[in-house]
């Protein structure tokens, strides 16, 4: 038997026995929007059931974070009862503007867990993992509560602390963050505040922090409280509360048995095994400095500029089962996913659902003395269809448009962006159409053009790029409601990709007079670090032009955060630090080149 903890972030497994004080069927770590979800299904279906949390009242997100309210999601699922009860209360008991009362939802939440013999753990969190002799199977977890330290055995254990915590500790692999600064979407700070008679809120991004760190984490939540302070003399609003838990969108994604990554999804690639739910949002990716994400995510955002369109997205009891571990599962927005998909499978109602999946996965396994992997998935399937959870009519159609009369006209229209994306996903089919407006009058259309033959890696679409380029072309589509990218940004994006001394020339000019505009900076140098990749002759004239900029004494590049220029509130992320160690990384690689 081995005690798995995290030591200066790395699991280690230290040989010992275990006197357990307490055995579960099932322990779930987090009893917060997914998590509390999770205990309830499972102690529902007959199994003796525990939940730690770190916090002292049950819903995470939705209720001590201020989220009160759903984005996206589809409805159907174990939660929807909750839901009743609590607007059932509501509307005898208190007023709301939000879709639920976060009040009464932990309410709800705490009584429907205990009112079926599950045991409550508050401020208590799971600090070590026991291991069996292979380090395959838990066999319990140790945890620090308000009592003292608890060591409690389990046949199952589910990860809904929504970071990804006991997993890690578990000595479960996972990834964290972007590839150029490892950093996950920017966090949300919200406060309840008094305005005009009403309760007013104020839910802006505050700033980056990973999960994983807690010096960082730390770090994080004081600097985001200290942003609702005002000075004195100031105009005050009566402030009722700031948020207990941070609005973290992403933190660890943990290797499970599938993983569903943006590229292959959008290829038609699903991981193999069946829906047991679904998910379904846009890439509702927070982060606004765009030259710094990975490809995928730049062509997504800034080159068909798409970040409103919808999908919905099957979630597997694959996409939970955690690779290495007979008997772990994670449920939350720590689910096995990559970075920009991520974006999308972490809304409250997807969130849910996989509580709602993991919940009756550990318990049917329980009840079969089986591995999760070995539970029957028809019996899995049926309850999760009498629930709601997979109800296929509540899928909506997330079509892209067909023919080339319907891409022609878009790509003439003001909202180009799906037509760009089909066309270059598409290109033996439509390459013919894009010619044609490239070599037409209508600039707009050519313009539109390039940007799908760039997108499929078309070098058509070069002169037309640079035009693009040289002409500083400002215009903004309207294809992604009001985060739509200027189309100089995503011609500049694509030019780094193919290798071109001319290009390099181009983007070396506009660097030098790229001016306070960040975007504009931002995109210059990434792709100017790109092309140095296939240019070595270009190598040196861009390391002294981009160094030029980043060790100049006074330089800053601050971005403002999404939302938070409302309620008089404005926060700015640094970027400096960011674009040095991308520039750094960037030369290492060249010497790996030589």
């Amino acid at each position: 038997m081995f005690l798995s903890r995290l030591n200066d972030g790395r699991a280690e497994r230290i040989p010992a026995e275990a006197r357990f004080d307490e055995k579960f069927d099932v322990i779930v770590a987090g009893f917060g929007t997914a998590g509390a979800i999770a205990a309830i299904t499972a102690a529902e279906h007959g199994v003796r059931v525990a939940a730690v949390e770190k916090l002292n009242m049950a819903g995470g997100t939705a209720t001590a974070g201020g989220v009160w309210g759903y984005y996206y999601g589809l409805p159907g699922g174990r939660f929807e009862a909750v839901d009743a009860e609590v607007d059932a209360l509501r509307r005898d008991h208190f007023t709301s503007d939000g879709a639920f009362h976060p009040d009464l939802k932990g309410i709800c939440l705490e009584q429907a867990f205990l009112k079926r013999g599950g045991a409550l753990f508050y401020e208590s969190a799971v600090t070590g993992v026991w291991l069996d002799e292979d380090r395959q199977a838990v066999l319990g977890v140790r945890m620090v509560t308000p009592d003292g330290v608890r060591d409690c055995g389990c046949s199952v254990l589910i990860d809904a602390t929504g970071d990804g915590q006991a997993a890690a500790i578990a000595g479960a692999a996972f990834a964290e963050g972007r590839e150029s600064d490892g950093k996950c979407q920017p966090f949300s700070s919200i406060r309840a505040f008094r305005r005009g008679g009403g309760i007013g809120l104020s839910n802006f991004d505050a700033g980056y922090m990973k999960c994983s760190d807690p010096a960082d984490l730390t770090r994080g939540i004081l600097a985001s409280n200290s942003l609702h302070a005002k000075s004195p003399g100031e105009p005050q609003d009566e402030l009722y509360w700031i948020t207990r838990l941070p609005g973290l969108r992403e933190g660890r994604l943990v290797e499970c048995d599938e993983t569903l990554r943006f590229a292959e999804f959008m290829a038609g690639k699903l991981p193999p095994g069946r829906a047991l739910g679904w998910g379904y949002s846009n890439f509702d990716s927070h982060t606004q400095d765009w030259a710094l994400n990975d490809r995928p995510a730049r062509d997504w955002m800034v080159a068909a500029s798409l970040w409103g369109k919808e999908f919905a997205v099957p979630l597997t009891l694959g996409m939970l089962t955690v690779r290495g571990f007979a008997n772990l599962l994670v449920a939350g927005r720590a689910l096995s996913v990559d970075h920009l998909m991520a974006g999308l499978l972490r809304m409250q109602r997807c969130m849910q659902k996989t509580g709602e999946i993991a919940g009756r996965a550990a318990a049917l396994s329980v009840q079969a003395n089986c591995s999760v992997r070995e539970i029957d998935s028809e019996a899995l399937a049926a309850e999760l269809r009498t629930s709601g959870c997979l109800d296929a009519t509540l899928l909506p159609p997330c079509t892209f448009p067909e023919m080339p009369d319907v891409l022609e006209e878009l790509l003439r229209g003001p909202k180009p962006g799906m037509a760009i994306w089909q066309a270059s996903r598409n290109l033996d089919r439509y390459r013919g159409l894009l010619l044609k407006l490239l070599s037409g009058s209508d600039r707009h259309a050519a313009a539109n053009a390039a940007l799908a033959l760039g997108l499929a890696g078309d070098e058509a679409a070069l002169p037309e790029l640079r035009r693009l380029v040289r002409e500083g072309d400002d215009f903004l589509p309207a294809s992604s409601r009001s985060h739509n990218q200027r189309r100089i940004l995503a011609a500049v994006d694509l030019l780094g990709r193919f290798g071109c001394p001319e290009d390099a020339e181009l983007l070396l000019e506009k660097l030098h007079s790229a001016g306070e505009d960040v975007q504009l900076f931002t995109h210059l140098l990434r792709s100017l670090l790109e092309l140095g990749g296939g240019l070595p002759e270009f190598r040196q004239r861009i390391r002294q032009a981009v160094s030029a900029r980043l060790d100049e004494p006074d330089f800053h590049c601050d971005l403002l955060l999404k939302n938070s220029s409302h309620n008089g509130q404005k926060v700015f992320a640094p970027l400096h630090g960011s674009l040095k160690q991308l520039a750094e990384k960037t030369y290492q690689s060249w010497e790996h080149r030589r």
